[in-house]
């Protein structure tokens, strides 16, 4: 067995900047999906510390995308497991900016958010088998 490294309501996160190559539509704004991504990055992370085994993701259970993310913006992702079944474990996500590009009064004109943004918010559920627990 390998110890857990992680407990049930406790915050796992990374953060990222958005690159130019992440833009998908006019304005500089990233698609949608680019958050789940980060958020699937981070449930790995959770479940890899949970139960030394990656699992799958089974389910979201609500995706909240509110407010748009350009690139230049930096983020902060943050994952916390809220409940744990025998093979599922459900997960919180949420997503902050906490730099903004402004583009004024210069094209690299950016601002630091005192109060992060929240831009995106999710619940997952992810699935590790009885036989791929590892951690105890």
């Amino acid at each position: 067995m390998v110890r857990r490294s992680i407990a049930v309501d406790e915050k796992a996160a990374l953060r990222v900047r958005v690159s130019e190559k992440d833009v998908h539509y006019a304005g500089g704004l990233v698609n949608g999906a680019y958050v789940l991504g980060l958020f699937g990055d981070i449930g790995t992370e959770l479940m890899v510390r949970f139960d030394g085994d990656e699992g799958l993701l089974a389910a979201y259970n609500s995706i909240e995308l509110k407010a748009p993310i350009r690139a230049g913006d930096f983020l902060e992702v943050s994952g916390w497991i809220s409940k744990v079944g025998n093979t599922s474990r459900v997960m919180q996500m949420e997503a902050h900016r906490y730099i903004s590009v402004t583009g004024e009064p210069f094209e690299s004109s950016a601002d630091y958010l005192e109060k992060p943004e929240l831009v995106a918010r999710a619940e997952m559920v992810s699935v590790v088998r009885k036989e791929q627990q590892r951690c105890a």
